[in-house]
């Protein structure tokens, strides 16, 4: 945890995780996609700050929110369907009702962009756990998606919000063309361990604020104590023992069996920065699993104790990575909680062998629980 004034460094360095390498941009946009992503990934290690580079994983199902507008015959009318609905509003006056009925049959129709986000990870000096760098690409694929409005809706819209909920039927299949081939974008550049330091900056602000509150001490009778208010140190003993979640994870890593292997080669990470409308930022982390073949969920509820473990450690075998199940249970997903309690009682029991140093990683995980 940084010990500096934190408030003022997330203040002068609101992005310093962000890295920027010139013409970078330009050349992934040039790259064509292909299924395997591999001439895009040999562009990205061929850059010195991303030697090594490998894809970590993908994930989708996700799409842009702005649409493009064309017109029955094809033309294209608008790059953004939001902008352009709220602008044919205002022309009549702001009435919604009548751009809906003056637009019902005009037969625009609306682009989809779906995207996947692409998670490529290149390890940095000096060695650990969070020095990596993660580029993220997302690869835009738009079709011709549907009719910009329903012709024939349960209730005209009375809003331009009613408008822009009110979507068309989706088009049918050979009629939902593709727009423009397949493309890369590139979205940003992080610096694990950077952008770590600034959510450490953030919670030690968090954690300033909360240690100045004053709590109000009551008896059981509802009379004021002699001491009228306490601190937070002595209201809850021991709160700031424990690292934020997100320092814990590559710590717990570092200092169990996983430690041999690198984190960045099994996980990527999804991370989130949001200042909200009254300036209150928050940044956020959700580890990515790399592995890319299904995984049996593991039940700890099920079978002997040998049987269990036997279980944990085949996962650990699948994704190559001794005491891997722990993050796997962390993250909430393939191995659930009750795990890890499961395994500290057998441990204890001496029906499992466990080594030490992941014995006190889970016995620090349970006496302060943490998950993603």
């Amino acid at each position: 945890m940084l010990s500096r004034n934190a408030e003022s460094l997330v203040h002068l360095l609101p992005t310093s995780y962000l890295r920027q390498i010139p013409g970078l941009k330009e050349a992934v946009a040039a790259c064509p996609p292909t299924t395997d992503h591999a001439p895009l990934v040999a562009l990205l290690a061929d850059q010195a700050a991303l030697a090594g580079a490998r894809l970590a994983t993908t994930r989708g199902d996700r799409w842009l929110a702005t649409r493009k507008i064309y017109t029955r015959d094809g033309a294209l009318l608008a790059v953004d369907h939001e902008a352009w609905l709220a602008d044919q509003v205002a022309q009549d006056g702001n009435d919604a009702r009548k751009t809906f009925t003056r637009l019902k049959d005009a037969g625009h129709r609306v682009t989809q962009c779906a995207i996947t986000s692409l998670y490529v990870v290149a390890s940095a000096p000096p060695e650990g756990p969070s020095r990596f760098l993660q580029a993220e690409i997302e690869v835009e694929d738009e079709v011709l998606d549907r009719e910009l409005l329903e012709p024939h809706p349960w209730r005209t819209p009375d809003t331009f919000a009613d408008l822009l909920l009110e979507q068309g039927p989706v088009l049918r299949d050979h009629e939902r063309t593709s727009m423009r081939p397949p493309a890369y974008r590139l979205h940003r550049i992080i610096d694990v361990e950077a952008w770590l330091n600034v959510a450490d900056a953030l919670e030690d602000v968090r954690r300033e604020a909360f240690r100045s509150r004053r709590y109000q001490v009551t008896g059981s009778a509802g009379h004021e104590t002699a001491t009228p208010s306490h601190t937070a140190d002595r209201t809850f003993p021991g709160w700031d023992h424990w690292l934020p979640k997100h320092r814990r994870l590559f710590q717990d890593w570092g200092r169990s069996s996983a430690r041999d292997s690198r984190l960045c080669d099994h996980w990527a990470m999804d991370l989130r920065d949001h200042t909200d409308a009254g300036g209150h930022r928050t940044l956020s982390m959700v580890p990515l699993w790399a592995f890319s073949r299904p995984l049996d969920k593991v039940d700890a509820s099920q079978g002997s104790d040998d049987e269990f473990y036997g279980a944990l450690l085949k996962l650990d075998r699948h994704v190559g990575v001794p005491f891997g199940w722990f993050f796997y249970m962390v993250h909430g997903n393939r191995v659930e909680a009750d795990a890890g309690n499961r395994v500290i009682r057998a441990a204890e029991d001496g029906t499992i062998v466990l080594p030490e140093h992941d014995y006190r990683v889970l016995k620090d995980w349970e006496a302060s629980p943490y998950a993603f």
